[in-house]
């Protein structure tokens, strides 16, 4: 974890009902959810998010609880990532983040589940955090960018998939 100067607490599953952020989002994609799934779980997963510069596993395959991957965010705030979740029949992972660049986040998780749809798929894609110690007023002023960063994350992905479009006839 070279140059991951900030460690940040471990969280589990529970974080995602309880943190003082969260962000939660239903993705209806045009794309089946073995293929969304495998775009989760590439060696270079979420490649099609421009503000993530880089997101990589640093654990061998296959991948699964345990795995590790660290991921840059607009070029410059690195995380390194541990699942603690990794569920291939039911398409679902989360992770916490244990280490970071820079005193922005506490704790820092995110989970993925994609369920199958009508027509597609359905990603869930859920975020919570906590600011770092201090930082409580900063997050509150960052809000609008943290959200202009999440709202890239579900654009891009939903460009890349293609949205799922209900077609109405008369």
């Amino acid at each position: 974890m070279l140059n991951f100067r900030y460690g940040l607490h471990p969280v589990d599953q529970t974080f995602f009902e309880t943190a003082p952020m969260r962000w939660r989002v239903g993705l209806e994609l045009a794309a089946a959810p073995d293929e969304v799934w495998a775009g989760l779980t590439a060696p270079r997963p979420l490649s099609w998010c421009r503000a993530l510069s880089d997101v990589h596993y640093t654990s061998e395959a296959p991948y699964g609880t345990d795995t590790t991957r660290e991921a840059t965010v607009l070029g410059t705030y690195r995380m390194h990532e541990q699942f603690f979740r990794w569920d291939e029949s039911e398409r679902r992972k989360s992770f916490y983040a244990d280490a970071a660049t820079l005193p922005v986040f506490s704790s820092f998780a995110e989970d993925y589940h994609v369920l199958p749809f009508d027509g597609g798929s359905k990603l869930v894609w859920s975020f919570a955090f906590a600011p770092w110690k201090g930082m409580d007023s900063a997050m509150q002023l960052g809000t609008p960018l943290m959200e202009t960063l999440l709202a890239s994350l579900v654009k891009d992905t939903r460009n890349h998939f293609g949205p799922l479009t209900e077609v109405h006839r008369p």
